[in-house]
């Protein structure tokens, strides 16, 4: 049972990195702002939120050791921030109890994954840039954050809607 539903997981990472690596930054990215949104990251953060903090991190630094193999920049930064976005949301999956809706707060988790995620991330590859820390968060941290938010919305929607997870 559990080898169907990690082969399950598995192939959805697989889609999600083909489709990051190669279609969504030209369908879904705003130019003008060179942001996009990050579909792995959410899978990432689903997992740790319904699975653990065990099952985020490992998700998180596998998919993102795969991201960054295939972008060939800065290989381990990713896995680094996607690691700590699904610890993150593990953490959250420990801390929530009975009373609170987990559907309810989905969503801000999921900003503030990605907000910690992506501090790391810019703070780090921008190093030495020249750019400051408010110019990196608004440009860079914040729109992009917000941007995978709306994703995650999206992703809640189907989720609850086509009922994935019996849990959620």
């Amino acid at each position: 049972m559990y080898l169907t539903t990690y082969l399950k997981y598995a192939g959805i990472f697989l889609v999600l990195i083909i489709l990051q690596s190669s279609f969504i930054g030209y369908i879904l990215s705003i130019p003008n702002y060179n942001i996009t949104p990050d579909l792995v990251i959410l899978l990432v953060i689903y997992l740790g939120y319904t699975r653990g903090q065990t099952a985020g991190m490992i998700s998180g630094f596998i998919s993102g050791l795969i991201l960054d193999i295939l972008s060939g920049t800065f290989v381990g930064l990713l896995a680094l921030s996607y690691t700590l976005a699904g610890f993150i949301a593990g953490y959250f999956n420990r801390q929530l109890t009975e009373n609170v809706s987990k559907k309810s707060s989905f969503l801000g988790i999921i900003f503030i994954c990605t907000l910690v995620a992506y501090t790391v991330y810019y703070i780090i590859y921008f190093q030495g840039s020249g750019m400051n820390f408010p110019e990196i968060f608004i440009k860079h941290i914040l729109t992009t954050a917000l941007y995978t938010s709306v994703f995650g919305l999206i992703f809640a929607f189907i989720n609850s809607r086509f009922n994935l997870n019996k849990s959620f």
